[in-house]
């Protein structure tokens, strides 16, 4: 991958190296100390460009950034009013080409390629990968052999839908190839009048995890995250008070590593933080770089803005220089995918209805 390097990048390089070569045994958070702003700054947005390079060559990756927009775009994605709760769909379910003329006597034809195997108090997938990174292929006759190596465990599932809102939540856990590839979880809600909550979070094998939040209601907010373990790789938050005058109140952060860049809309300025101590003398400006972007695109993680700094020494920079355009393309690719995951949209929760449907109809013949 081609990384935009900046004119600190060989001196950073030589002040490590000395400081490593004589003092072993300080801790990062010492060696930090020792580099200006410019140079930590860099230190973590190379730290950052890292880890999306990591996540973008996982299994996790491929599964979250599933798009089969073109053959799935006419899908009907509107709600069905019905609540489905882990006991409703709990078992194991196994992908089959074929079932027995009994067996489709109590399914519509949309359900003849699951059958429950097993007993089990999660929900428990197992189809073809070939199949689940192609959620288009789901119901399609093929004559392709297939092995069910991608299981997806389900421990915790709710899908309420009613004339008072929306609630759902899914906890699941996926192994590809009998290999832990990660876990994924999405609770979101709507209510009447209609205030929206949603989180997304996918923790990956590697250790690393993403998540993406979004609410509407009184105050607008956002929230992008990347993290290793419990540490902060990246964050980017908004917050949007509305009032009566109209005027409102905007906080809008964004986190490297323990570098935060801040704006409160009362303050009329940013502020940058180092360790959580207060950098005097820098100024920043929020350059806009899509005049079309909506309020869930905006930011950098998303390509919208820019961040250029200028600190009390007379260096300018701007965030974008010390990340390359691929990094910042998985970034958007990343963040995007984490508000609309289309393997659990077009795989999970349509089985779940199906299996819902069947064993509400064995029950009704009992």
């Amino acid at each position: 991958m081609n990384m935009k390097k900046s004119v600190f990048s060989f001196g950073i390089i030589l002040l490590f190296s000395a400081i490593l070569w004589s003092c072993s045994d300080s801790s990062d958070n010492n060696l930090e100390e020792d580099l200006t702003l410019v140079q930590l700054m860099e230190v973590k947005a190379n730290a950052l460009s890292d880890a999306v390079l990591d996540i973008s060559e996982s299994e996790g990756f491929k599964i979250i950034t599933v798009d089969d927009s073109e053959t799935l775009k006419s899908s009907n994605d509107s709600k069905i009013e019905m609540s489905i709760t882990l006991d409703d769909i709990k078992g194991i379910y196994d992908y089959v080409h074929a079932v027995n003329d009994e067996q489709s006597s109590i399914k519509s034809n949309s359900h003849k390629w699951f059958n429950k195997v097993g007993d089990s108090e999660n929900f428990i997938l197992q189809l073809p990968k070939e199949i689940a990174m192609h959620p288009s292929k789901l119901y399609e006759n093929e004559d392709a052999e297939y092995k069910n190596d991608f299981v997806i465990t389900t421990s915790d599932y709710n899908y309420s839908y009613s004339g008072v809102g929306f609630n759902y939540v899914l906890d699941s856990k996926i192994d590809v190839d009998t290999e832990y590839v990660g876990e994924l979880y999405i609770a979101w809600s709507i209510l009447l009048d209609m205030p929206i909550d949603y989180k997304s979070e996918f923790v990956f094998a590697n250790g690393y995890s993403v998540s993406a939040e979004f609410g509407i209601g009184k105050t607008a907010s956002y929230e992008f995250s990347l993290k290793k373990g419990d540490e902060i790789i990246y964050k980017e938050e908004v917050d949007l008070t509305s009032s009566e005058d109209d005027e409102g109140e905007l906080e809008y952060a964004i986190t490297l590593g323990n570098i935060k860049i801040v704006l409160n809309s009362e303050l009329e300025t940013y502020r940058v933080y180092r360790n959580g101590e207060l950098e005097e003398g820098t100024l920043i400006q929020i350059v806009q770089l899509d005049q079309n972007s909506d309020e869930g695109d905006y930011g950098f993680c998303r390509k919208a803005i820019d961040v250029k700094i200028t600190f009390a020494n007379g260096d300018i920079i701007q965030l974008s220089d010390f990340i390359s355009d691929d990094t910042l393309d998985l970034m958007d690719e990343i963040f995007t995918s984490m508000y609309d995951i289309k393997f659990v949209k077009h795989i999970v929760d349509k089985v779940a209805l199906e299996v819902y449907n069947t064993n509400s109809s064995v029950d009704s013949e009992d």
